[in-house]
């Protein structure tokens, strides 16, 4: 099984090479075990290794998309936190070849499904004390070291290890959420500052667009280019700066000229040589979407919401399959790619009021919670039931975003 890597761009064999060597390589603490010992001198217990249940308990139900995010974010803490340590696994049950703790990019998902519940009628104090929790945790990835300051790919304390612009962008895009629903400016200032180490990694090679990874300058790739855009885009909504606004627009304009196909769909990215990788990910095409209906949003030309229904319309076409019954499904693998579409889709519908695409999405995810829920309560990355690729492990990554996607689901109104 291939596990996640440090970056959301491509995946790795749970091992770290090159400048992430430095890195605590030794097996997770188990969940709900006392972690607080150094993890390079730890050993995981056998138990960590096997699925753990309670026979004498029924599995917990939820009918509703709102109470389907609570209980499943409620699985989440209990089976990935580690005790005592304010951090996660990022397989549960934990592995042998896992590292001790999960790398930011699973972790800043959390963050998205823990602002996804803050949206839920009912839930301001337990947001807040929620997002605390997740706040204290993100910051052990924190480092000030080098500037700009931003946040590495593992915790800090045990290690220095390389930054990625995507992963940081993430968490940015969810720092101004945290400032929309709490008013906290600090989270503000937080999106401010991952936007200038976002801004660092532009250089005018190929006429412009922003690395992949701080150490690792070779790629330039829509990963990191278009949260980048609907990044700026955000905070030009919120401080009306304008220096915002012309880097979002900035953004978008190279990587629609340098990493978007003909049909519409979105690459992967672009070497310094000039060669594209034509792969195409769901993720890609959802930031697009959304900073093409942020642009326009805040200029009002049409021609910007024409284009985010286009790729909208290519994406679902080229991503989606349907079974002869007429039940149409997303990807059978990376669900957190499917989840960043969604909110493409999302906001397109708050912007043309046409539901089809997001039907869709919450119907899949319906299917999904009847259909590949295990026997800890937790979701596999096939949202049909069909394939059993994370049998033996489910990354932290692939149940937090579904946390995010029911919560979407829950605010959906056609």
């Amino acid at each position: 099984m291939l596990l996640l890597s440090a970056g959301c761009g491509q995946p790795a064999n749970g091992t770290l090479t090159g400048t992430e060597a430095s890195l605590s390589g030794t097996p997770a603490p188990e969940a709900g075990t006392d972690a607080t010992v150094n993890p390079s001198t730890s050993s995981m217990s056998d138990s960590s290794t096997s699925t753990s249940t309670d026979d004498a308990k029924p599995l917990p139900d939820a009918a509703t998309p709102a109470d389907r995010a609570v209980l499943l974010y409620e699985t989440i803490l209990s089976r990935y936190a580690v005790k005592g340590m304010d951090l996660y696994l990022e397989r549960y049950p934990a592995q042998s070849e896992d590292n001790a703790f999960s790398y930011l990019w699973p972790l800043s998902e959390l963050l998205s499904a823990t602002n996804a519940l803050g949206r839920l009628p009912g839930r301001e104090d337990a947001y807040r004390a929620d997002l605390a929790a997740i706040l204290k945790s993100i910051d052990a990835y924190r480092d000030t070291v080098r500037k700009p300051p931003a946040y590495q790919a593992y915790p800090a304390d045990f290690s220095s290890s390389v930054r990625y612009y995507d992963d940081n962008l993430w968490l940015g895009l969810d720092f101004v959420i945290a400032y929309r629903q709490t008013g906290d400016s600090q989270y503000l200032d937080l999106a401010k500052e991952i936007m200038t180490f976002a801004q660092s990694g532009w250089t005018e090679q190929l006429g412009g667009g922003i690395f992949w990874c701080e150490a690792k300058k070779k790629s330039k790739n829509t990963c990191s280019n278009g949260p980048a855009a609907v990044l700026a885009l955000e905070l030009y909504q919120e401080t009306q700066d304008t220096t915002y606004l012309e880097w979002g627009k900035k953004i978008y304009n190279w990587t629609r000229k340098n990493l978007q196909a003909p049909d519409g769909l979105y690459w992967d990215n672009i070497s310094l040589e000039g060669t594209v990788d034509k792969a195409t990910y769901a993720y890609n095409c959802g930031t697009m979407i959304q900073a093409a209906v942020l642009l326009h949003t805040i200029t009002g030309k049409a021609g910007y919401l024409t284009e985010a229904q286009r790729v909208a319309k290519v994406s679902f076409e080229h991503f989606t399959t349907t079974d002869p019954d007429g039940t149409v499904f997303f990807p059978p693998k990376d669900p957190w790619f499917t989840i960043v579409l969604f909110r493409g889709y999302r906001d397109l519908y708050a912007a043309d009021g046409k539901a089809d695409y997001m039907q869709a999405a919450v119907a899949n995810l319906d299917y999904a919670w009847t259909h590949a829920r295990d026997e800890n309560g937790l979701i596999g990355r096939d949202w049909s039931g069909r394939t059993q690729e994370d049998l033996v492990a489910k990354h932290l990554l692939d149940e937090a975003c579904l946390v995010e996607g029911y919560g979407m689901a829950a605010g959906f109104q056609p």
